[in-house]
């Protein structure tokens, strides 16, 4: 039997548990594991310039594949700039592992001022981790890292992390490779299945909710098809956007949207299926609000069940089984006139929102919803225009086409954007502000390293134009701390090697996307926002004249 060192074991792991790109920083605590990677045929390490946005990279490579994304960073700061990744991908329930080193074992906790060293480095990854390994010998660092990846991808998927020490990663070992088997999807009781089937049956007037869980467990063709078996409408939460494709005659658009006479008409409906969602309580509470029927709530964690609204029936189980499981139930069709109610209810609610949007948002939107039914995906920051028609009226084809930081986090668009474009190999705009755009601008270095095939959206307010409005209305017209100096992006993009587009106005970004979207390669397009008609409701930067 042949040796292997303790960094090899970590590479032939990621290997077979079908990793094919890790995101991380070399660094002398890490050194070993980029070194087998790189000599490791179907494996490949990309270089990126933080291990903050190494895990958001992961991040969105485990959303776009619903396989494992990696991070690989260094020990002590090293692992400190992965902190707010992991917690950003425990939000989203993404499958992604944190590797990190430590220091040798012979220094570790005894607080000798070794370098990088970090004596609460494990509790610190526990806190935004479901589960942390710490081996302290290399006989228990394959069985403990297979855990670790077994445990993300068990029930609700949520991040973990290993730290390894340096002198693990070197030392040699007689050891077979171990069997990597994840874990089965969670089957729900069949007295819970029971209740839900009775109840479903005895409703008439019934209404599919649909979150992020749908994409995750891979289920969206068995909602389309258990949605069209019982006839029900489906309105989407913005996680899930692209469970069911917007063109299809059931999709009624998302719960932001559901306003006016789409909910008045969803009070009466008779019964809410909600699949795979938390029902997230949003800013101040405020969705907590909504005035909803009678609900059978299937998740996969038992956790999600009552946590914010009451239901009759909650269905502990996997999105994709349990959906089949009704499906096979044979229940009939419900009312189609309450169905033709919401249907007309919900373009009537969609005319609204796109008329609040004002002429040059609308605009747009058109632009890029015309390319949205082709390959492309789409990555938003958190911005004026991801919330106010991104979530609600950008239209969405397939599941996982639409990626945001779930947990509200400004900045991760960038790097969730090239971690989905490295896995897919597909075109992939990703729409930021400003402001956000500028904490982690520095990897537009690593997509021309890469030559990732990215267009960045840039929305120039001068400013956190989301905030900017909130103080505006809420401080009597009081604006601090909001306005921002922008650099001249075009000119720091191609200093970068990133092509470069300008749009003055909302015309002229209908070209600049057409343009962009035929070039391989990354390109950043900047449009003027401080000329732009605001929407309806949003304060408009106070100073218009472009400064960049």
């Amino acid at each position: 039997m042949s040796s292997i060192t303790g960094a090899e074991i970590v590479a032939e792991t990621l290997k077979n548990a079908g990793v094919r790109h890790v995101f991380g920083v070399v660094s002398i605590h890490n050194m070993p594991i980029v070194d087998a990677i790189g000599r490791l045929e179907g494996i490949e390490m990309l270089s990126v310039r933080s291990e903050q946005s190494a895990t958001h990279m992961a991040d969105g490579y485990a959303r776009a594949t619903g396989g494992l994304g990696v991070s690989l960073g260094s020990t002590g700061p090293g692992t400190t700039n992965t902190v707010t990744g992991i917690y950003e991908s425990a939000y989203a329930s993404s499958r992604v592992l944190v590797v990190t080193g430590q220091a040798e074992t012979t220094f570790y906790g005894k607080g000798k001022g070794y370098v990088h060293e970090a004596e609460n480095q494990k509790i610190m990854l526990e806190s935004v981790a479901r589960r942390v390994a710490s081996p302290k010998y290399l006989a228990e660092l394959e069985g403990q890292l297979i855990s670790v990846i077994s445990d993300i991808f068990s029930a609700r998927p949520q991040p973990g992390a290993i730290e390894i020490p340096i002198d693990l990663q070197y030392a040699s070992v007689d050891s077979p490779a171990l069997e990597i088997s994840l874990p089965s999807p969670v089957i729900a009781s069949p007295e819970t299945m029971s209740q839900a089937v009775e109840v479903i049956r005895n409703s008439k007037r019934r209404v599919i909710l649909a979150g992020g869980g749908v994409a995750i467990s891979g289920a969206s063709e068995m909602l389309r098809e258990f949605a069209e078996q019982i006839d029900a409408p489906v309105i989407t939460t913005p996680n899930g956007k692209g469970a069911l494709r917007d063109d299809h005659p059931l999709h009624l658009g998302t719960v932001l949207i559901s306003t006016g006479s789409l909910q008045a008409s969803l009070k009466d409906a008779d019964l809410l299926i909600a699949v795979g969602t938390r029902f997230q309580a949003g800013v101040a509470g405020r969705q907590l609000e909504v005035s909803l029927p009678p609900i059978v709530h299937i998740d996969v964690d038992p956790r999600n069940i009552n946590l914010n609204h009451q239901v009759k029936v909650g269905v502990v189980g996997d999105a994709k089984s349990t959906l089949a499981s009704l499906q096979a139930s044979g229940i009939e069709k419900g009312d189609s006139p309450f169905r033709e109610q919401l249907k007309e209810a919900a373009i009537e609610a969609k005319a609204k929102n796109v008329k609040m949007l004002g002429r040059d948002h609308e605009s747009i939107l058109n632009s890029m919803s015309k390319y949205m039914d082709r390959d492309a995906y789409f990555v938003r920051d958190n911005t004026i225009p991801g919330y106010y028609w991104g979530n609600g009226l950008l239209p969405v084809y397939k599941p996982g086409g639409y990626i945001f930081p779930a947990s509200g986090a400004i900045g991760p668009g960038l790097p969730l954007g090239m971690g989905v474009a490295v896995a897919t190999g597909v075109k992939t705009i990703v729409m930021h502000g400003d402001g956000g755009f500028m904490y982690h601008i520095g990897e537009l270095a690593t997509a021309v390293q890469y030559q990732m095939p990215i267009v960045v959206v840039v929305f120039n307010d001068g400013g956190y134009g989301v905030l900017r409005g909130l103080q505006s209305r809420r401080f009597e017209g009081r604006i601090n701390q909001t306005e921002l100096y922008t650099p001249n992006f075009l000119k720091l993009s191609e200093s970068m090697g990133v092509k470069g587009l300008y749009a003055d106005n909302a015309e002229e970004f209908d070209d600049r996307l057409d343009e962009a979207m035929n070039i391989s390669g990354p390109v950043l397009i900047e449009i003027n926002a401080r000329t732009m008609v605001p929407i309806e409701g949003i304060v408009p930067a106070p100073d218009k004249n472009r400064t960049s």
